[in-house]
Formats: structure tokens, C-alpha cells, sequence
């Protein structure tokens, strides 16, 4: 079989760039941590190489199979946040993880694709609009996994977990009313839903508000962070030469500040490029998600490419003290297997739904 036809519909201007990150995530891990730990980058290596292959294969799947099992992964997914609570594994005194032996995976990360296919499969269904029915359905489907995320606890991931719902409320023409009542309900419930964070998670937000009251405690990661990006300055200290990473002074450098890592060796034309990178592939998204006559296929790429872009948004702005600190990962780059995983099958759907659509057109054209 020749390549052309072997790799027909799929969208190359999505896969390049992911691939790319990919592989600058796994070479950036290894400057990040070979000075602490000998094989982080080669476990990450190992993800990448997971990734690609799902990018390669699941393409060639019909997505509308994958999206009809949602209700039952869902299940799955609920289950396993569940068992986060009584079975889960702490690390730096946070409950998120399950270990199995060898590895350890992330329920609630994985839960990201699930919910972008459940809530496609419930607005999708029937009618095209959106009506309150449908919309409180999803509501309900997406608090689940929230709360179960709240409780490890991961803000950060919680709020991600909700983006690519209300994305695609919003593209399925719900009622503006609706929309703007849950927003005016939000912020009138602000202070109960202070009062309900945990301590560290109030420090970070007063961290970012101002990171000088604190300095050597709450205010550190960001402070470091941004200490570590303005060095980088135009074209970066080069590779392998990063300062604040290599001694010691930058925390989580290898994950959720993996582009402060960047930013102090590669400088700000380098970095400028990555942001290049993640708005081409949510654009690229959003594109075939406006030509995409299919709902499901359509409710599924705006919600995949406002996943991606809103994380990789979040995840910078906090490196360089425009947000609070609540992290999560920054897709394709971050050390982490089950992120990877997760926003490979995400990329890895959106690729399917582009080729059944250029198929299907073909046969019917």
C-alpha cells in the first residue's frame, strides 16, 4: 500500500506540530532532570513513543464507535476517581494517582477525553440545538468527575475538566440566558467556594495577587519561574545550560514548569515559537470543527481545541506570574505518561473525524 493512500485524511498540519512537541518535550526533559534523576526522559520517551503511535493508528478507527462506548468509559472513569480516594497514591500531598506497579496513572486526566466524548454524545443526539434539557444533562455528567477531582485535591485539573463542556454548550447555541445565569451564579457563590479551598490553594491565589508578601513560601514557584523565563532573555543560556533548573532553585521543573525550563535555555524566540505551535493546532481544530457536518464529530473538535489551547494558556500564563498557580500540565511537553496519553487520544479522535469527513465526502462527491 503506497503512503499516500496509507496516511489519506489525515490532517499533517495538526500532526506535525504535536509531533514536534513531543519530541522537544522529551529533549527538554532530559536538560530538565538528568542532573537529578537518570531516566525521567526515558520514561518520557517511552509516552512519546505511545503518543505518536495512537496519532498513527487511531486515526484509522471510526470515531463515532468510540464515541457510542462513552457511556461505559464513563463509568470506567467515575469508578477509578472513586478508587483514587480509597486506594489512591500520595505524592507531594495530593492523592491523584493509582499506582500499578511499575507505573502510576492519572484518573482525572484521562477523564478530560472521556468527558469531551460523553458530552458530545449527549448534545449530539436528537435534535441539533442544544435545549436545557440536554445542557443539564451534561452539567450533571461533568459535576461528577469535578467534585471527585476537588476532593484529591487538583483544582487545576477540576476546571480543565469543565472548559471543553461549556465550549460546546456554548457551540451548540444553548440559551444565552442559561449561560449567563450559571456565570452570575458562579461569582455569587465565590466566597463559598473560597471558604471551601484548601490552604495551599488560598496561598497561591494571594501568591499571585502579590507574590512579594511571601516570597520564600507561597510566592516561590512563581517567583523562580519567572526569574528563570526573563533570564532566558532573547535566545536562552542554550541547552543544557539553564541555571535556576539545574541548581535546584526551580520546583517542578520537569513538569507543570517545564516551559520555564525552555524559556531560561531557549529564550523568548523559541518559547514565541511553542505558543505559535499550540494556537496553530487549536485553530487547525476549531477550522474543522466549523466544517465538520457531523454534531458529534463537530461538538468533539471544539472541545478538544479549547481543551488544548485554554491548558496550554493557563499552564504558561502561571509560569510567568500572569495566573495563580494550579497545576496542571502543559500538553505534549509536561513529564507525565497519562497526560501525554490523554491529549494524544484527544488529537488522535479529532484526526479520525477529519477522515471520515474527507471519505465521506469523497464517496458521496
Amino acid at each position: 500500500m503506497k503512503a499516500g493512500r496509507l496516511f489519506f485524511g489525515y490532517d499533517f498540519y495538526i500532526v506535525f506540530p504535536v509531533s514536534f512537541l513531543i519530541f522537544w518535550s522529551i529533549l527538554n526533559i532530559y536538560s530538565a532532570t538528568i542532573h537529578e534523576y537518570k531516566n525521567l526522559y526515558l520514561k518520557q520517551a517511552l509516552y512519546g513513543t505511545i503518543g505518536l503511535g495512537i496519532l498513527l493508528i487511531f486515526p484509522r478507527i471510526n470515531y463515532r464507535k468510540i464515541v457510542n462506548l462513552s457511556p461505559f468509559l464513563y463509568i470506567i472513569g467515575i469508578l477509578s476517581l472513586v478508587a483514587v480516594i480509597f486506594a489512591g497514591t500520595t505524592i507531594l500531598g495530593a492523592k491523584r494517582w493509582i499506582s500499578l506497579g511499575l507505573f502510576t496513572i492519572q484518573p482525572s486526566e484521562f477523564m478530560k477525553f472521556v468527558l469531551i466524548l460523553i458530552t458530545a454524545y449527549i448534545l449530539g443526539s436528537g435534535k441539533e440545538k442544544v435545549d436545557g434539557k440536554k445542557a443539564l444533562t451534561a452539567g450533571l455528567i461533568a459535576g461528577i468527575p469535578f467534585f471527585l477531582t476537588m476532593k484529591q485535591p487538583d483544582l487545576g485539573t477540576a476546571i480543565t475538566l469543565l472548559i471543553p463542556v461549556v465550549v460546546m454548550l456554548f457551540v451548540g447555541g444553548l440559551n444565552k440566558k442559561i449561560i449567563y445565569g450559571t456565570v452570575l451564579t458562579g461569582i455569587l457563590s465565590s466566597p463559598f467556594i473560597w471558604d471551601h479551598l484548601k490552604d495551599y490553594q488560598k496561598k497561591r491565589i494571594i501568591a499571585f495577587i502579590n507574590p512579594e508578601a511571601d516570597p520564600f513560601k507561597s510566592a516561590y514557584h512563581i517567583l523562580q519561574s519567572k526569574i528563570a523565563v526573563g533570564s532566558g532573555q532573547i535566545t536562552g543560556k542554550g541547552f543544557l545550560q539553564g541555571t535556576q533548573s539545574k541548581l535546584f532553585f526551580l520546583p517542578e521543573q520537569h513538569t507543570d514548569f517545564i516551559f520555564a525550563t525552555i524559556g531560561e535555555e531557549w529564550g523568548f524566540i523559541f518559547s514565541s515559537f511553542i505558543l505559535i505551535l499550540y494556537l496553530i493546532i487549536g485553530l487547525r481544530i476549531f477550522y474543522w470543527g466549523i466544517k465538520v457536518k457531523d454534531p458529534e464529530g463537530k461538538y468533539i473538535c471544539f472541545g478538544a481545541g479549547s481543551l488544548i489551547l485554554t491548558q496550554a494558556f493557563i499552564n504558561i500564563a502561571m509560569t510567568i506570574g500572569l495566573a495563580p498557580v494550579v497545576g496542571i500540565t502543559l500538553p505534549f511537553l509536561s513529564y507525565g505518561g497519562s497526560s501525554m496519553v490523554t491529549f494524544s487520544l484527544i488529537i488522535g479522535i479529532v484526526l479520525s473525524i477529519i477522515r471520515i469527513h474527507k471519505l465521506e465526502k469523497l464517496h458521496f462527491s
